[in-house]
């Protein structure tokens, strides 16, 4: 991971003052509002934390225009290590910042935060890698653990995820659109669900969820690409799914130790029994992410 001390970077200038770019690290239950990205008419995360950053006279339309973020997250899904990245207003710190976004967003935790980032800095484009974690029911799924790992291992080394969206209307996507990296897959078994956790560069429209439904479906009796020519399509339902991090060439500051964010943020979900979610193997699992 990157200092900048003895970089040097340059910063903006806005208004006749130096801005610099800072990201924060952010938390939510999905459940709470109608996925992450600003939609007109619906409460989402992205509004609730711009609106609250307003409020206080740390986001203006300076912000706006060096905002970006880690991942859209749809309706339903939570998040651990989400990222927003903008210039904040001068006299701002990510401290203030994370006070008014705790306390008029419920359901959202800021715990980290990165000051003076390189001016062109822009989250969306400068992450590494996002990971994602699905908890799901052992029961949804007919094939063994070794099974489903295999596939896995097919899967991350697919060249193009276009197969997975063969109920689509491919052509109106771009060629390059589903070449994806899959950097790591795994599947461990916690009690009577299973955890799967996929990292990726990047990722195609739900995949993660499409990949969740084939495996549902997955015969172990045949080959994943038999399989995948079976499978119909589909997504999983997304309230099982978490934004587990988003990864950047620069470490943040803590302001609360992941491990309470993730008990907090996950054992609110309805499908999650606090027997389950305050367990050592499920935190282990949540924290694979934050392994240095």
């Amino acid at each position: 991971l990157l200092s900048n001390k003895g970089i040097g970077f340059s910063a903006y200038t806005a208004g006749g003052f130096m801005r610099y770019i800072s990201y924060l690290t952010i938390a939510y239950q999905g459940l709470r509002y109608h996925g992450f990205q600003t939609q007109p008419g619906f409460e989402t995360v992205e509004n609730c934390i711009i609106s609250s950053l307003r409020r206080i006279g740390c986001f203006d339309d300076f912000s706006m225009n060096t905002y970006s973020h880690g991942g859209r997250t749809d309706r339903g899904v939570s998040a651990l290590g989400q990222i927003i990245s903008f210039s904040p207003v001068n006299g701002c710190s990510p401290e203030q910042a994370a006070v008014a976004i705790n306390e008029q967003c419920p359901g959202v935790i800021v715990w980290g935060y990165r000051e003076d980032l390189p001016p062109q800095f822009k989250v969306r484009y400068w992450a590494l890698w996002r990971e994602y974690i699905y908890i799901d029911e052992i029961s949804r799924y007919k094939s063994s653990i070794e099974s489903l790992q295999k596939a896995l291992g097919w899967v991350k080394n697919m060249r193009s995820l276009a197969p997975f969206y063969k109920d689509f209307k491919l052509e109106s996507f771009s060629p390059w659109y589903f070449s994806r990296r899959i950097l790591d897959a795994e599947i461990k078994r916690i009690g009577e669900k299973l955890a799967i956790r996929i990292r990726g560069e990047s990722f195609t429209y739900h995949f993660v969820r499409r990949l969740i439904s084939f495996l549902r479906a997955y015969d172990e009796n045949s080959s994943p690409e038999e399989n995948l020519r079976n499978w119909r399509g589909g997504q999983a339902e997304p309230e099982r799914l978490i934004l587990s991090r988003v990864m950047t060439p620069y470490a943040h500051r803590a302001l609360a130790h992941i491990e309470k964010v993730a008990t907090g943020i996950v054992s609110s979900l309805p499908w999650c029994p606090s027997s389950l979610c305050l367990s050592r193997i499920f935190l282990e699992i949540l924290l694979l992410s934050w392994d240095p």
